[in-house]
C-alpha cells in the first residue's frame, strides 16, 4: 500500500496490511481552517502520544496497521478529496474488512472516509461530535470547507446523529430540527469527532474552540455505547494552540478507547 502515500512518519505495526483489523491513515490539511490553521500537524502529534501513552492489554491484541499519511495538496480541498478516496478504495481492494481511522487535519476531510464507506454500507449512519453542526450550504461562497462538510454528507442521503454542538447559524438550525435524535444500534456507524466538541480547558489545541463543551468522560461514555463502528475520525487537533500535548494526547485516548471497546 503506497498510493498517495507517504510512509515516514508512522507507527509501528503488529500485522500485515491484509491481516489488519484497524488501519490509520493520516490527512495533513487545513487550508480551509478560517480560525486557527495548524491541524495539518494533527496526524503527527497524535501519532508521537499513541505511542507513548499507557494502554490496556486488549488494544496489543487488536491488529493495526499504520498506512501512513494521503500526500494531501495544498489549498486544493477536491483534489485532497479524491485522493483519500482512492486511497481507501484501494486500501478496501486489499482487505475488505478493516475499519479504517483518519486522522486529521481539517473537519472537511472527514466527507471522504464517509463517502466510500456509505458506497459499501448503504445504510451508513454518522455520530458526528462537534461543537458546530457544520452545515451551512457554502461558506463565504466555497462549498467545500470545515463549516460545510456535514451538509455535503447530509447532501449523499446519510443520516447523521449530533453530539455536543452549542453554536449554530439559523440555516443550520433549520437542517438540524430533520436529523434523527438517536442512533439505530443496528446500522453500521461511522464516528466523526472534532476535537473542539470537548471542554476548552480539556482540548486547548483546536481550529475553532468553543467554551461549555463536553467532558472527555461524557464523550467516551457516549461512545462506548455505538455498536457496529464501520470506521471513525478524530480531526481538528492544532498542535500549534495546544497546552502541554494536551488536545494530542486526549486524541489518542479516544482512539484508543475506541479500538479496545470494539
Amino acid at each position: 500500500m503506497d498510493f498517495y502515500l507517504d510512509k515516514n512518519l508512522i507507527l509501528e505495526s503488529n500485522c500485515r496490511f491484509k491481516e489488519a483489523q484497524f488501519g490509520i491513515i493520516g490527512v495533513p490539511f487545513d487550508s480551509t481552517s478560517s480560525y486557527r490553521p495548524g491541524s495539518r500537524f494533527g496526524p503527527l502529534w497524535i501519532r508521537k502520544e499513541l505511542l507513548e501513552l499507557s494502554k490496556p492489554e486488549k488494544y496489543f491484541k487488536k491488529k493495526i496497521f499504520d498506512l501512513g499519511n494521503v500526500n494531501t495538496v495544498p489549498g486544493n480541498l477536491e483534489e485532497t478529496n479524491r485522493r483519500i478516496e482512492e486511497t481507501l478504495q484501494k486500501a478496501f481492494k486489499e482487505n475488505p474488512n478493516f475499519v479504517p481511522i483518519t486522522l486529521g487535519g481539517e473537519h472537511a476531510i472527514s466527507y471522504s472516509p464517509i463517502k466510500v464507506l456509505a458506497e459499501r454500507h448503504k445504510d451508513l449512519q454518522v455520530a458526528h461530535f462537534d461543537a458546530h453542526p457544520d452545515l451551512m450550504d457554502d461558506y463565504l461562497g466555497e462549498k467545500w470547507s470545515h463549516a460545510t462538510v456535514m451538509k455535503r454528507v447530509y447532501d449523499l442521503g446519510v443520516d447523521i446523529v449530533q453530539f455536543g454542538v452549542r453554536v449554530a447559524e439559523e440555516s443550520e438550525e433549520e437542517i438540524m430540527k430533520k436529523l434523527p435524535k438517536k442512533l439505530d444500534p443496528h446500522k453500521p456507524t461511522y464516528i466523526s469527532i472534532d476535537m473542539d466538541v470537548l471542554e476548552p480547558r480539556t482540548a486547548p489545541g483546536v481550529g475553532t474552540p468553543e467554551p461549555d463543551g463536553m467532558t472527555i468522560k461524557s464523550l467516551l461514555s457516549t461512545v462506548e455505547t455505538i455498536k457496529h463502528v464501520v470506521g471513525f475520525d478524530v480531526v481538528e487537533t492544532n498542535p500549534l494552540f495546544d497546552r502541554g500535548d494536551a488536545t494530542s494526547i486526549t486524541a489518542g485516548k479516544i482512539i484508543t478507547e475506541i479500538v479496545t471497546g470494539k
